[in-house]
């Protein structure tokens, strides 16, 4: 089974090469879990996070991302739940956006953390 500490490692590894600093998407794209900044805001409002007077960036992400691994990784797998963080939206595997080099990739970053961490 994949602890959330686990999950969150090979999401970073992913993401951003487990870089805080990093941008992507065109400077859309900020931190360790690489989130925009609207979706940023949608997941505080739909999981009712709100950030803390001298939090990181990482930190209010890391927030979210435990509360919704919380919900949803033993119920969705490990993958389908990195799936929606990539994609914005819940997709199965062989189905719309299922992005098969992405769900190789984080499959790898895992297997790498659960070696990594007890």
């Amino acid at each position: 089974m994949t602890t959330v500490d686990q999950f969150l490692k090979a999401l970073a590894v992913v993401e951003s090469s487990d870089d805080p600093e990093a941008w992507g998407d065109a400077g859309r794209a900020m931190g360790r879990w690489q989130i925009h900044p609207d979706r940023l805001w949608s997941e505080c409002h739909r999981l009712q996070i709100v950030p803390k007077l001298g939090e990181t960036w990482d930190q209010l992400v890391a927030r979210i991302l435990r509360a919704e691994c919380q919900i949803s990784l033993d119920n969705m797998g490990a993958v389908v739940l990195a799936m929606w963080w990539h994609l914005g939206h819940w997709q199965t595997e062989g189905t719309g956006d299922w992005d098969a080099k992405y769900a190789a990739r984080f499959g790898a970053a895992l297997l790498n953390a659960q070696e990594d961490m007890p």
